[in-house]
């Protein structure tokens, strides 16, 4: 299939034990890696063995960021492999960064994953969805190939009080968080499903199969030394609309190019998975920030260090001349605008890309 660009959202316990895999896979020339968080250092014990037990790291790495350690683990492997680290939440990447050939998801987040699904159809590109239970031996991986007639990640999910979509995760504005929880699973455990992910993209490389990459879930029971295969089928009723988007380039200076020029261009301006917010005020001190800007991601207070909220008018999902009329003046980067975004405005979608 040529060279590959291969994302991989996650660098945990299946995350890092896939990466050495891929490195070793010669089509695959660039591998983007994102992940918000570090390898913290802790005054427990316990906690830090964790961290060194259960992920490819050494003590070394801790306190550092996940991606970076990463990054340097593929280049001693690989020195001619182009590795771009990103050290965020998939959902606040510029959606036009993440064009690539496959995604892999080894993500423990229900709505992390919900992004990553919605993201892969929108760019209409395949997925791998990788997952552990440590409770019960279980490793687990799905594969995605975007389609209006092919199954997404929430075709399975139950609507119900207690389905998937009401056990999605929730973050508080006042500072605590996002809950999430642990696959309380060991290093061998994410290193199964790693080695089952690192099989599938080897799959997708050779291109043997194209027909049945997508909607096929393998599931290992290792407690019972059991293997199940399984084919999912499109939901009529899925939540998620399935829509794929045809690109264009935009090109022009973020730095320059003000929310009046945009919208004379475009119409009106949405970023694509980002809302704007005309004031932000602090939960804890109560300090404002009136200016126009994305909320991406959520800012945090100067002197509290707590996640502001929108003020007054609350979010906008697009700009146009009426809500952006005192605003019309500022420039794109000044919002929190970025190269790589995926602007759009009646119904084209464009990825923005900086002017030389």
């Amino acid at each position: 299939m040529g060279a590959l660009h291969i994302v991989v959202a996650g660098a945990g316990n299946i995350g890092s034990h896939l990466l050495p895999h891929l490195a070793r896979i010669p089509a695959i020339k660039r591998i983007t890696l994102v992940d918000p968080d570090t390898y913290e250092e802790s005054s427990n014990s316990a906690a830090i063995e964790s961290n060194v037990a259960t992920q490819n790291i050494e003590r070394s790495d801790l306190g550092r960021s996940k991606v970076e350690v990463q990054a340097e683990k593929l280049h001693s492997i690989r020195p001619d492999l182009d590795v771009v680290p990103l050290q965020a939440r998939i959902e606040d990447v510029p959606r036009g960064l993440l064009v690539c050939s496959l995604f892999t998801g080894c993500l423990d987040s229900r709505l992390a994953r919900q992004h990553l699904n919605e993201i892969s159809w929108r760019l209409n590109t395949p997925w791998i969805d990788c997952g552990i239970l440590g409770s019960q031996n279980l490793a687990r991986v799905t594969t995605y190939r975007p389609n209006h007639d092919s199954p997404c990640l929430e075709c399975s999910w139950n609507p119900g009080p207690d389905g998937e979509y009401a056990l999605l995760e929730q973050e508080y504005l006042c500072g605590a968080g996002a809950i999430s929880f642990s696959s309380m699973a060991s290093s061998a455990l994410g290193a199964l499903a790693a080695s089952l992910a690192a099989l599938q993209v080897a799959k997708f490389v050779r291109d043997a199969a194209p027909g049945d990459f997508g909607g096929r879930q393998l599931m290992v029971d290792s407690e019972h030394h059991t293997m199940r295969l399984t084919a999912e089928y499109r939901n009529s009723r899925c939540r998620f609309d399935h829509r794929v988007w045809h690109l264009e380039p935009w090109v022009c200076s973020v730095g320059s190019t003000t929310i009046g020029d945009a919208l004379r261009a475009l119409g009106c301006l949405r970023v694509e998975g980002q809302r704007f917010a005309r004031g932000l005020v602090c939960p804890g001190c109560g300090r404002r920030d009136d200016a126009l800007r994305m909320n991406r991601p959520l800012a945090r207070c100067s002197t509290c260090n707590l996640r502001m909220t929108p003020a007054d008018f609350g979010y906008f999902d697009h700009l146009d001349q009426a809500n952006a009329a005192d605003f019309l003046d500022l420039t794109l980067s000044s919002t929190g605008v970025r190269a790589g975004d995926i602007v759009s405005s009646y119904g084209r979608h464009r990825v923005l890309k900086e002017a030389a």
